[in-house]
């Protein structure tokens, strides 16, 4: 994958343009027809108006206006398509690249940023992104072709017309300078814009305990707060485009009393007038589009800024010492809290950690994971609330893998084994099953067993499961345990578990018992742990109590 983001924003613009150089060529062939074209109808109205006040409209010829008007809507609108299909293209690029720098991250490297965050970034940003390279682009390339044609026709009519251009030009310039002004005001916005997504996003995940959500008075007055912050911020950034808006027309205003001025004292014909007004016109969208220019170019600034934020934390170097300086996989030393201890997973055997809630269980698992991850070994973690998207069972399963007829047969199985086949009349049928937004269609327990198929069909040597039955009676627990054991194809995979349930551990070869006080209590084989008066009996035997 090409890594664009790796560079600054002016080269990042350039190395665009150049990547897509042949839709540019083609834009600006299209620009130049455009204003030539248009560069004509201030002639003609003059013209029309020279034939209007002879009283001779009967000599208009409609055909060359029409023709005329049909060149002008053809380049016009091809010149935005290939303007703007590059700009297209450049966001799925960005956005692609920003997906598969978020898949191989390490989740500590994005903690800090929340879903309404990652949304903002992923979507709003890169749409700001594309607004700016293809606006941006197009009126900078509007503005450019334009003076070069507009400009030799008006000085060759009247020399004197071009100064009266000044007022309008004077203010666009203004404008932009008083909207470069708020540009601190602008990514703050976009920053608290964010944090209103990101409420949002959890409001609805709240329906889920919709009684305690009606009960929460507070719960509307802190959106209050939020939504309140974010709106005194968008109305501070859009006071410079509120203010400078009015002095582009004025400019225009007084450039047109200019042009009055000295067609009255140069006793011109009142065409001339005419003609000047038209090219007027054609050039305030060009120039109103420079103010324009400064607003999308501010907030696609304000976007790269923030995307590049994300891209550094996602692109941060694992450089902790307990990561890089050992190169075992059954024995890591890793830090749990104030410790640094030595955890064991011996090969192709299943281990489990113990411990209190809060010990450090998930924490340690996830550490182990990204040990993994920086040894280049293959892996799948399951975590205690795993992510089931708004798709079949099938598709969940086979989430970023190819559906071969071995590894079809193989999920059937497990669906069987994992009690999940009462969901439907037949197979077929289950496979097909929309589970809905975070598996909300099925119940907690399924859609967690449903993620740990997914880990069992992927192609790994190591398979971590953060609690995988803490919502499974003890009997179908026990016999997905046995089925998984006897599995000829899981015999050469390494199983890494946490659990609370002695039914867990006893299906296990090896254990790591846990605090966040002691951190390693007690570590040793399962048949020998559980087979004396040990720490690890201690723990379940409170349990029970």
């Amino acid at each position: 994958m090409k890594y664009r983001l790796n560079r600054k924003f002016i080269p990042w613009l350039v190395l665009h343009s150049i990547e897509y150089w042949y839709y540019y060529l083609g834009a600006l062939f299209c620009l130049v027809m455009l204003h030539h074209f248009s560069s004509e109808i201030p002639m003609l109205a003059k013209e029309l108006g020279d034939l209007a006040i002879a009283g001779k409209l009967d000599e208009i010829e409609i055909k060359t206006f029409f023709l005329l008007a049909i060149y002008i809507l053809f380049f016009r609108t091809l010149s935005r398509l290939l303007f703007f299909y590059p700009a297209r293209i450049q966001q799925r690029n960005l956005r692609m690249e920003l997906v598969n720098r978020l898949e191989v991250a390490p989740p500590r490297n994005y903690k800090n940023y929340n879903e309404g965050m990652l949304f903002q970034t992923l979507y709003n940003d890169l749409n700001r992104i594309r607004g700016f390279v293809g606006f941006a682009l197009l009126q900078f390339g509007n503005i450019i072709i334009a003076t070069y044609i507009f400009v030799p026709k008006i000085r060759d009519f009247n020399p004197d017309f071009l100064v009266a251009f000044t007022p309008l030009i004077g203010t666009v310039f203004c404008f932009a300078l008083i909207v470069g002004g708020f540009f601190p005001f602008v990514k703050r916005q976009m920053d608290q814009y964010a944090d209103v997504q990101n409420f949002l996003l959890e409001s609805y995940e709240a329906k889920k305990t919709i009684q305690n959500y009606h009960a929460e008075k507070d719960f509307y007055k802190y959106f209050d707060e939020v939504s309140g912050k974010e709106l005194k911020t968008f109305f501070i950034s859009s006071i410079g485009r509120v203010i400078s808006f009015p002095l582009v027309k004025l400019g225009f205003g007084a450039s047109l009393i200019w042009a009055a001025l000295i067609v009255k004292n140069d006793n011109l014909p009142a065409s001339d007038l005419i003609y000047f007004s038209s090219f007027l016109f054609l050039i305030l969208e060009p120039l109103m589009f420079v103010s324009w220019i400064g607003i999308v170019t501010t907030q696609g600034y304000a976007a790269w800024v923030r995307i590049k934020s994300l891209v550094r934390d996602l692109s941060a170097p694992l450089t902790a010492d307990w990561l890089v300086n050992q190169s075992g996989l059954e024995s890591v030393r890793m830090p749990l809290w104030d410790h640094e201890i030595e955890v064991e997973f011996p090969k192709n055997q299943w281990s489990v950690i113990v411990g209190e809630t809060g010990s450090g269980k998930s924490w340690l698992i996830e550490n182990y994971a990204q040990y993994l991850q920086v040894k280049g070994k293959r892996y799948s973690l399951i975590h205690q609330e795993p992510y089931i998207y708004n798709d079949t069972i099938l598709d969940n399963i086979f989430l970023g893998q190819e559906v071969t007829l071995e590894k079809l047969k193989l999920a059937k199985e497990y669906l069987h084994k994992f009690g999940l086949d009462i969901l439907a009349k037949n197979m077929d049928d289950l496979l097909s099953l929309e589970l809905g937004e975070n598996g909300k269609r099925v119940s907690g327990g399924q859609a967690k067993r449903i993620a740990l198929i997914r880990s069992l069909v992927a192609d790994v040597d190591f398979v971590l499961w953060d609690d995988p039955f803490s919502s499974v009676d003890l009997i179908l627990e026990a016999k997905i345990l046995d089925d998984l054991q006897k599995e000829a194809s899981l015999k050469n995979r390494t199983f890494v578990l946490t659990s609370h349930r002695l039914s867990t551990v006893r299906a296990c070869d090896h254990i790591t018992y846990i605090s966040k006080s002691q951190g390693i209590i007690e570590k040793g084989k399962i048949e020998i742990i559980l087979n004396q008066k040990s720490r690890v009996d201690e723990f379940f035997n409170k349990q029970m109590a």
